[in-house]
């Protein structure tokens, strides 16, 4: 059981990993714009670290993440806020059973980094009030 929880674990960092390697982009330039992107990353990555029995129902948000890094890197601003605010439908969904703290957790941190040009503020806005 481990094993397959650990080659879960390196299939998704393969992937984060290979949404960084793009070719022709410069990583150093602009990478304080994805500076947001980079610590949602590590949150979901927290999330599931935290949760070895479950951790394997956070790849579907690592690899919708890895997906909006892809949009993010080609400058394609409108499809960067469509997987950004599907990521945070999933989150809401709670979809692949995660915890209603981890995916709260999780929700309310996208708020907090995630420039409000990538996804729909008044999501967040509204479940506040």
């Amino acid at each position: 059981m481990q094993i397959i929880q650990d080659i879960k674990w390196i299939i998704a960092s393969c992937i984060v990993l290979t949404s960084l390697i793009i070719p022709g982009v410069d990583p150093v330039m602009g990478a304080e714009e994805h500076d947001w992107l980079n610590a949602m990353m590590q949150a979901v990555l927290a999330e599931q670290a935290k949760k070895e029995e479950t951790g394997d129902r956070f790849t579907p948000y690592v690899a919708q993440l890895a997906t909006v890094r892809a949009h993010l890197l080609n400058g394609e601003s409108e499809a960067v806020y469509r997987t950004m605010n599907r990521f945070m439908e999933m989150l809401q969904a709670r979809e692949e059973d995660i915890s209603a703290e981890a995916a709260d957790r999780l929700f309310d941190y996208c708020y907090l980094v995630t420039p409000a040009r990538y996804h729909d503020v008044s999501r967040h806005l509204h479940r506040v009030s």
